[in-house]
């Protein structure tokens, strides 16, 4: 008997009939002879109404006390979805993150998990129990309740599945895969089949927001194949895991000619230049960002173009979120005790745009059909840069819906089958 680990997002259990709906898909899941986890989102819009109270008192309010608030919002679906499941007279039992012993480091915001204890799982699985358990929550060492950050379910059900020794990882959205674009974008995008870790994990770290890319990171490490695929609708989905074309009986979802597997982007992007650090104070920087949750890219000069700032070899180049210069600034200020006025240069008004590359060996040749591609266009690159399975270039966002398309078509991903 197979354990399967399955998570619901918020639009997935945003309603009484979303939880109704969802309650059946897990049943049916027990009637097919599985043991089943089921891990769950606050309800759709949760979050933003409890952090929206939590502002109307501090516009930035104390991190531990915002970690306690938001972590009520999957304790309200968790129990509504066992209440539905024993209804329909099915042994279920809700569980919030402590009670199963998520341990996680002290991040409140951002915390990263530790360490999950089986035991509790454990003992309900062997009772024949449908356990719900509350994602993007945990418990430091203090006992302090902590959240995992935006997408923290994902990997609360990658961390279960592990501890559990999960069959598969099911995660359910409103999506019903991982596509070769965004369809919001590229008409023309195809749900894959199967795509690796590596890949995977490229799109979420450069813009896809299918999976968050800790729980990507979390299953890599572990190998603990993930399966993508919508809770509206019937479907394979996509599969994520170490060789999708092994897994596929050889039967890849790429053409065989094709060296890139999907297009993603960052919308409202700026890049931040500054003199190099020392390594002590470039380390602590990042270290920093890491701590605030704030997402951005590093360009290692040696491997970019920059075709806007002067002597670019010379600094350090960042792809950061528009509002979070202020951040950086201040950031940076606190690191060097020295005035970041004129220190660091910025562009703004910037999107980035990234190729995910299938054969890592093939980026210098992508990258150079990148920038033909744009070029032809008369697309202006502010930068492009390479990495080991992805090849970037940072333009002006209002060139960003013509650059994805033309990009997506160029590398053949239309005519996937």
């Amino acid at each position: 008997m197979a354990v399967i680990v399955q998570k619901y997002g918020g639009t997935s259990v945003g309603s009484l009939s979303r939880i109704e709906s969802v309650a059946e898909q897990v049943i049916d899941t027990v009637r097919q002879g599985h043991q089943v986890v089921v891990v769950l989102s606050a309800m759709s819009g949760e979050t933003n109404r409890l952090t929206a109270l939590a502002q109307q008192l501090d516009p930035v309010p104390a991190s531990r006390e915002l970690d306690v608030l938001l972590a009520t919002g999957e304790q309200v679906s968790i129990s509504l979805m066992a209440i539905a499941l024993v209804k329909r007279g099915i042994s279920a039992i809700s569980l919030v993150a402590h009670q199963i012993g998520i341990k996680t480091d002290n991040h409140f915001g951002a915390a990263r998990i530790k360490h999950v204890d089986k035991k509790r799982l454990g003992q309900a699985l062997e009772q024949e129990q449908v356990v719900i358990v509350a994602g993007f929550q945990g418990q430091d060492r203090d006992n302090n309740i902590t959240t995992l950050g935006r997408g923290g379910s994902d990997t609360s059900a990658v961390a279960i599945a592990v501890a559990v020794k999960a069959a598969e990882v099911q995660i359910f959205t409103d999506v019903d895969g991982v596509y070769s674009g965004d369809p919001r974008i590229i008409p023309k995008a195809k749900r894959l089949d199967a795509i690796s870790f590596s890949e995977m994990l490229e799109m979420a770290n450069l813009g896809a927001k299918v999976l968050q890319n800790r729980a990507v990171e979390y299953a890599k490490e572990f190998d603990m194949s993930i399966r993508v695929l919508s809770s509206f609708e019937h479907g394979e989905g996509t599969l994520v895991t170490t060789s999708p074309i092994e897994t596929l009986d050889k039967k890849s979802s790429l053409p065989v000619h094709s060296s890139v597997s999907s297009v993603v982007c960052l919308q409202k992007r700026a890049i931040a230049s500054l003199p190099r650090l020392k390594d002590c104070e470039y380390l602590q920087l990042k270290q920093e960002l890491n701590k605030q949750g704030i997402e951005f890219t590093l360009i290692d000069p040696n491997k970019c173009q920059l075709v806007e700032v002067e002597n670019s070899c010379d600094c350090h180049h960042f792809v950061i979120s528009s509002d979070k210069i202020v951040c950086l600034k201040s950031i940076l200020e606190e690191i060097t005790s020295a005035p970041t006025s004129g220190i660091i240069r910025t562009l703004n008004g910037l999107s980035q745009i990234s190729v995910i590359c299938s054969e890592p060996k093939k980026q210098e040749t992508i990258a150079s059909k990148v920038l033909s591609i744009l070029t032809s266009a008369e697309i202006s690159t502010k930068l492009i840069s390479t990495s080991a399975t992805a090849c970037s270039a940072v333009i002006d966002e209002s060139d960003l819906i013509n650059a994805m398309r033309l990009l997506h078509s160029g590398f053949g991903l239309d005519s996937l089958p």
